[in-house]
């Protein structure tokens, strides 16, 4: 429970199998009904359940938000919040743990290009820079680049651009508007990436920002920030 309850990332398998065994032990042992007040924004609520447990989805406001809850039962009650969201386009929050992350956009020979206007037609290189910089080896890391449906991502596998196609990874996934990759990195090891882009379409769009995390292991992950762009005549 105590390993379920932390932030630590678990494979599947583990999660099914822990999951199981505590289903069959709150079947033995039945559990106790749930009899909860709790107010939310001024209204009150109740909470019943005949189950040990139960989930209840609460609707926040914008800003400060006050919980207030009443156990009506005779046995002790736990209480976890889990928030989620979405934050506002252009609000995301940058990030790195162990992970360092740098994008840049270039020219197909190498000099740097404003991506926030681009004129149609355009051939550039997205160039993603990922090192490691804890102290041990890392397994698993996904990378993954969105696009703005503005720009087309150049496949390399059916094209002859020579340098561009040659990334060295366990498996690269090349999709309409993203390209995923996957790979380990070595203790202060570097890899550089590239995506070969064409601004296709005129109009503004955004850009999210890049996504870099290992699948199994929290200790890992960056994100960079998003941002508005142009294809013009």
């Amino acid at each position: 429970m105590k390993l379920l309850n932390s932030k630590d990332y678990m494979s599947t398998q583990t999660t099914a199998i822990t999951l199981m065994m505590i289903s069959k032990y709150l079947k033995q042992t039945k559990g106790k009904e749930l009899n909860i007040n709790y107010n939310i924004l001024g209204k009150n609520n109740n909470l019943k359940s005949k189950k040990s447990f139960v989930l209840e989805n609460i609707a926040f406001k914008e800003g400060e938000n006050k919980l207030q809850l009443k156990n009506n039962s005779n046995n002790t009650v736990f209480l976890k919040v889990v928030k989620s969201g979405i934050l506002p386009i252009g609000k995301e929050k940058t990030y790195s743990k162990n992970l360092l992350l740098n994008v840049k956009y270039l020219t197909k020979t190498g000099k740097p290009i404003a991506k926030e206007s681009l004129s149609q037609g355009t051939n550039f290189v997205a160039e993603i820079d990922v090192k490691n910089i804890s102290d041990f080896d890392v397994e698993n890391i996904a990378l993954t680049l969105i696009f703005p449906s503005g720009w087309e991502i150049v496949n390399t596998r059916f094209n002859d651009f020579g340098s561009f196609s040659n990334n060295v990874v366990t498996h690269e996934d090349i999709r309409d508007d993203r390209v995923n990759f996957y790979f380990d990195l070595k203790h202060n090891e570097s890899k550089t990436l590239n995506v070969l882009l064409n601004a296709s379409y005129l109009g503004k769009y955004y850009l999210p920002g890049v996504q870099c995390e290992a699948m199994y292991d929290n200790n890992y992950s960056s994100r960079t920030e998003g941002t508005w762009v142009k294809v013009t005549k």
